[in-house]
C-alpha cells in the first residue's frame, strides 16, 4: 500500500477515518486517534454496529418512540476538530 493516504470518512466537528501507507486505519475523534490493522478495523465496525442495534432496542423499550440518534448539525467544541 505504498503512497496511500485516503480519507475513508469524515464528519465535520467529530473526526475522520483514514487509510495510510503503513497499512493501518487511523480513526481520529477529537484529540484521540486509534490506529488499527484493517482486520481489526473491520471487527470494530461489526462491534459498533451490534452496539448500535442494542442501543436502539433499549431506547425504544423505554418508550421514547424514536431512535436514540437524532439528526443534528455538526458542532465544534474544544474536544473535536
Amino acid at each position: 500500500m505504498d503512497d496511500i493516504n485516503i480519507i475513508l470518512a469524515s464528519y465535520p466537528g467529530l473526526g475522520r477515518v483514514r487509510l495510510c501507507e503503513c497499512n493501518s486505519v487511523h480513526i481520529s475523534i477529537g484529540p484521540v486517534t486509534i490506529n488499527l490493522a484493517p482486520e481489526a478495523f473491520s471487527q470494530m465496525a461489526v462491534l459498533i454496529r451490534n452496539a448500535m442495534e442494542q442501543f436502539t432496542e433499549i431506547a425504544e423499550a423505554k418508550g421514547s418512540g424514536r431512535g436514540p440518534i437524532r439528526a443534528f448539525e455538526p458542532k465544534h467544541s474544544r474536544f473535536t476538530n
